[in-house]
């Protein structure tokens, strides 16, 4: 069995109300370790991403380390030049934009290597909150679990952080410090935290939404392309082409009948 390790970094901000810092908010900052289990025999591959959570403008940010740095979004106080800065460009389908306020989020999904804007809703996790509790980085988490586009998942949250989580996962009272998908697919955990205080400049959505879609939209489309794609022949050796039902989250349904017969043709050439 193969697991590839992504080492996550997850900031999470909110006010810190002083008088003599109205403008300085708390970080946390959160180190996650994700495993994804391909079971196709290759060699762990290891990732850092971070979430950055600004409870002010009821918004955050989520993205791999490393995406093109262009635009500062926050400040480091007088005594830390750190900034924490990021631009999505291309691909960057790790990135998920967050608005609390309107309850809704934004991350990219390919299609025939193109790269689409989706429109999501933060009320999309159905959980449900058992009574068992657990000390992770000696927080008391309690524990909730959740069907979510195909996947099962058990999850515990620390209600001493603020709500939020790594990745789309979100919606508990709480920062999600561990979750893992029953079919040992996807988990993250966290393994180390730390907070201090920032001078915050602003926050924005970096993604471009002039041809953004829904969830839906995109389910649509990107059935009809793998549709045409098992009939795709560039040339008379070609056999079509096969695309995948999703990844972390199902785009074609497995009992899609369209779908499926698509496959047997393209299986019988």
């Amino acid at each position: 069995m193969s697991k590839s390790y992504f080492f996550v970094t997850i900031l999470i901000l909110f006010v810190h109300k002083v008088c003599s810092q109205k403008d300085s908010v708390r970080i946390y900052q959160v180190q996650y370790e994700r495993t994804l289990d391909f079971n196709d025999g290759l060699d762990p591959l290891v990732v850092l991403e971070k979430y950055t959570k600004f409870i002010e403008f009821n918004k955050s940010l989520y993205a791999k380390m490393g995406d093109s740095i262009n635009t500062t979004k926050i400040i480091g106080d007088k005594d830390d030049d750190t900034t924490f800065t990021f631009k999505p460009d291309g691909k960057n389908i790790s990135v998920v934009f967050k608005d609390y306020g309107k309850r809704t989020f934004y991350s990219k999904h390919e299609i025939a290597y193109k790269y689409f804007v989706i429109k999501d809703s933060l009320d999309i996790f159905d959980w449900k909150i058992l009574d068992k509790t657990k000390e992770i980085l000696g927080l008391t988490c309690q524990m909730a679990t959740m069907n979510f586009r195909g996947r099962i998942y058990n999850a515990w949250f620390a209600t001493e952080l603020p709500t939020g989580g790594p990745w789309k996962y979100d919606g508990l009272p709480g920062m999600i410090l561990e979750i893992k998908s029953l079919d040992n697919f996807i988990s993250y955990k966290a393994i180390a935290f730390s907070s201090r205080l920032v001078k915050l400049e602003e926050l924005v959505n970096p993604f471009m939404l002039k041809n953004m879609l829904t969830w839906e939209e995109f389910k649509v489309l990107y059935r009809k392309k793998a549709i045409e794609l098992t009939s795709f022949r560039p040339n008379e050796n070609s056999l079509g082409i096969k695309s995948s039902r999703g990844g972390i989250e199902m785009y074609i349904d497995e009992d899609d009948m369209e779908y499926n017969a698509a496959l047997r043709r393209l299986s019988n050439n």
